[in-house]
């Protein structure tokens, strides 16, 4: 790698980090902060709380097998187990933010909807707890090869090279057909609520217009607002499933600085992300802009 590529890549990788760590660390001091004051948890609030939770949890992960003790070591492959279900559940936990923002707003006249926007709030901790069980479900055979590869054995003779990167690699890249998976089924998802929310946007507009009534009504306006962070999430999670899919084909091991553009593709969605969270979410906005004005006054 050359030494001004290397320090770039480095310098924009150290930055996502940083916001993603003050963005999501945000966001769970504000939301548990929220929670003990009122000892409740609305259910958006929670599905924020577990979110930034998790990518805090994954970023950390992330960053530790940077250190001398597991970069280019065996013991990376420790961390690529908890740093790929943090991972899942971070991306559950946007699918189903998505479709309670869907849920919420959507106008249409069903009896499977009106059933379901009665009880989301009590379904919502149930279908995110299902989801991160079939998760762990699905890494069992994974944990179980990972374990096999892993026993001590006894060898009278040295070997004479070290596999232990070839090893590392090829446990990633047994990961990464399940993380494809499950990713698409999440971007799935939240192509529907996004898809849901245009077409009760249409409809709505479509019956304004029939009335003869201003198209920016109260109603357009909250479509409108929820959409907007829907659209930017699907083009976060085109990106990250593009790196994934490059990393599938071993794209980014043919040089060593490709690896660090596999790393910066990973990590602009939690950080970018956690940005548009705080933005969209009055709250979470009010408590940012608040913090600012004591600093600026400071």
């Amino acid at each position: 790698m050359s030494p001004p590529f290397g320090i770039f890549s480095w310098s924009i990788l150290g930055i996502l980090w940083i916001v993603s760590l003050s963005g999501n660390g945000f966001i769970f001091t504000v939301t548990v902060r929220q929670w003990l004051k009122k000892r409740k948890m609305p259910p958006s609030e929670f599905l924020l709380t577990c979110l930034s939770a998790s990518r805090l949890l994954t970023l950390l992960t992330t960053m530790v097998s940077y250190l001398p003790l597991f970069y280019s070591s065996g013991r990376s492959a420790m961390l690529l187990i908890p740093w790929v279900f943090l991972n899942m559940a971070s991306l559950w936990c946007v699918s189903w933010l998505s479709i309670f923002y869907c849920v919420k707003v959507i106008n249409f006249s069903n009896s499977l909807l009106l059933w379901l926007k009665l009880r989301l709030n009590l379904l919502l901790p149930k279908l995110l707890g299902i989801s991160m069980v079939i998760s762990m479900v699905s890494f069992l055979p994974f944990i179980f090869i990972f374990h096999q590869c892993n026993k001590p054995c006894n060898q009278t003779v040295t070997p004479p090279i070290n596999h232990e990167d070839e090893a590392d690699d090829s446990m990633w890249i047994r990961f990464i057909p399940l993380q494809i998976t499950f990713t698409s089924i999440n971007f799935s998802v939240n192509i529907a609520a996004t898809l849901l929310l245009l077409i009760s946007l249409w409809r709505h507009v479509r019956n304004l217009r029939k009335n003869g009534t201003s198209v920016q009504d109260l109603n357009t306006q909250v479509h409108l607002k929820v959409m907007r962070p829907l659209l930017i999430t699907l083009l976060l999670y085109l990106l990250y499933i593009a790196s994934l899919i490059l990393m599938h084909t071993g794209f980014f091991y043919l040089q060593a600085n490709l690896s660090l553009i596999g790393e910066i593709m990973i990590t602009i969605f939690p950080s970018v992300h956690a940005i548009i969270l705080i933005w969209t979410n009055p709250k979470l906005r009010g408590v940012a802009a608040h913090m600012l004005n004591i600093r600026q006054r400071a």
